[in-house]
């Protein structure tokens, strides 16, 4: 059932393939709406958060990110996290009743129950043409299987209407540094993310999950913590 370490290396390969050459043209997806004010886009997710050590190295990648391009955006501690799953994704409209809420928590709580503390090393980062994201690798197959025990809860309560609607979620990536303008020295920029790519970062340790209610970028500022879930 889980994704072999050689298949998620090989899938983080591929997204560097089709976004490296782009970003060293200066072709990137500027998201112009992190500019733009609070986002209203709602939906509920499954994550977990790194601890202090893995937030001290993630924060010394932002900070040579950042000082090469100084006017991108650097996710701030407070809203670094890993998706475990998206159960409903963000969308404007969405309107999330406390009933549905409760239904979303009961799927989370049986699907984590039984699920042991899951351990993702943090090796070098991945690009997509938006972003940069540290790159996981899971440990076992603890995190796959979750995911396959919340979407099947999902399925059986009539709940997966929404899921997986972006992707079908198979990396354990934390998105750290969205562009929202045109590359200063787009160049230069790529020789830094190659530098980094196979960068040590640390481990992440998943003792317990958090259900919340989120905007799309998971913004401490309007997220709404719904359950704490601990793995056994």
């Amino acid at each position: 059932m889980a994704d072999t370490s050689g298949s998620l290396q090989a899938h983080y390969d591929t997204m560097w393939e089709h976004a490296f050459g782009a970003i060293a043209r200066g072709d990137i997806d500027c998201d112009t709406r992190l500019a733009a004010g609070p986002d209203r886009r709602r939906g509920i997710s499954l994550i977990a958060r790194p601890g202090p050590s893995l937030h001290a190295h993630f924060d010394g990648l932002l900070d040579r990110l950042a000082g090469a391009e100084p006017r991108q955006y650097r996710y701030p501690a407070a809203d670094m996290h890993m998706t475990i799953l998206s159960l409903l994704t963000a969308g404007a409209g969405v309107a999330i009743h406390p009933a549905l809420v409760d239904d979303y928590r009961a799927a989370a709580q049986a699907a984590v129950d039984g699920i042991e503390p899951i351990e993702i090393d943090f090796d070098g980062i991945a690009l997509s043409p938006g972003a940069v994201m540290a790159r996981g690798f899971p440990r076992g197959s603890s995190l796959e299987i979750l995911r396959e025990r919340l979407r099947t809860q999902l399925r059986d309560r009539g709940l997966d209407g929404a899921l997986d609607r972006r992707y079908r979620l198979v990396t354990a990536h934390m998105t750290l540094f969205r562009f929202i303008e045109p590359l200063r020295d787009a160049m230069q920029f790529a020789a830094l993310l190659d530098e980094l790519r196979d960068e040590p970062l640390g481990v992440m340790r998943i003792e317990q999950a958090a259900l919340v209610i989120n905007d799309w970028y998971m913004s401490s500022k309007s997220l709404v913590q719904v359950a704490t879930l601990p793995l056994a």
